[in-house]
């Protein structure tokens, strides 16, 4: 295997967990690695005295610039001034297995198909679980039955052609619309089944059901509104979404999605119709 890989670790005011990010990041079993912290104007003072111990080495460490903020813009800064042929977002909070990178290198560089390669994933935290993903599919992808973590291998020209992550979307989905950006071409993601990616759980992890942050109404209108050409092709299958769920909730669930979705389609009076004498409403 060949080619270097970038580790872009946005951060803003996560010194607490930052050093195991860093640390597992540089245990990583691949040689030609380099690790990009972008503080991400970051106000707490522990956190900046261990932004600045961080850098060295192979380890850099960046600011967003002035005006901008976010997870989007953090990372488009970080990839910016990064020299990897591939790059591996990992955030401040999050840590990797020392293998991650080599195994994930070597599905890329062996399968031109395959855009993104992830891993199984395992909750920490507040939460002890592993994540089981279903089968990939583009479809599954855009209806969020399958769900993609921001921590996966990518080409960095892919990054390029697509613009970067849309610094729009500060209050999240950015990755569901980066890789749905990536993924137009009809190539695919692969997941090893392998955990090799622990994903931290904190009690602001869980802003939005606390009703202290964005809600997930929130995000869905702003990821919608950012890409409504792709979701209008889904259409149908948004439709057909919402009929297979039977239990209350989750049909609750799907309707807020379609009452976002709705104006943004424009849908026509016969399809609006259908949803009716399945749902009793339009």
């Amino acid at each position: 295997m060949s080619g270097k890989v970038s580790i872009i670790i946005p951060c803003y005011n996560d010194g607490k967990y930052l050093p195991e990010a860093v640390a597992s990041a540089k245990a990583q079993t691949y040689p030609d690695i380099e690790i990009i912290i972008v503080d991400d104007h970051s106000t707490d003072t522990e956190t900046q005295k261990v932004l600045q111990r961080a850098a060295g080495g192979n380890v850099v460490v960046v600011k967003t610039p002035e005006g901008k903020k976010g997870l989007p813009a953090a990372r488009n800064t970080g990839i910016s001034v990064a020299g990897g042929d591939y790059i591996l977002p990992l955030d401040a909070d999050d840590t990797i297995y020392p293998t991650y990178v080599e195994k994930t290198l070597a599905v890329l560089e062996g399968n031109p198909d395959v855009a993104v390669c992830g891993s199984g994933v395992r909750f920490f935290g507040l939460r002890h679980n592993d994540w089981q993903q279903p089968e990939y599919s583009a479809t599954g992808l855009v209806l969020e039955e399958f769900k993609l973590v921001c921590t996966a291998l990518y080409r960095r020209r892919d990054w390029e052609r697509v613009g970067g992550y849309d610094e729009s979307l500060t209050l999240g989905k950015e990755d569901m619309v980066f890789w749905l950006d990536m993924l137009q071409d009809g190539r695919r993601i692969v997941i090893l089944p392998e955990v090799l990616f622990f994903y931290r759980i904190k009690p602001n992890s869980m802003t939005a059901a606390t009703g202290t942050g964005p809600t997930e109404r929130d995000r869905l209108t702003a990821m919608y509104a950012a890409r409504p050409e792709v979701f209008q092709r889904h259409t149908l299958d948004f439709m057909e979404l919402c009929a297979r769920y039977r239990d209350e909730k989750a049909r609750l669930t799907c309707l807020v999605s379609w009452n976002i979705l709705s104006p943004l389609f424009r849908l026509e009076w016969r399809i609006r119709q259908r949803i009716k004498r399945w749902f009793g409403r339009a």
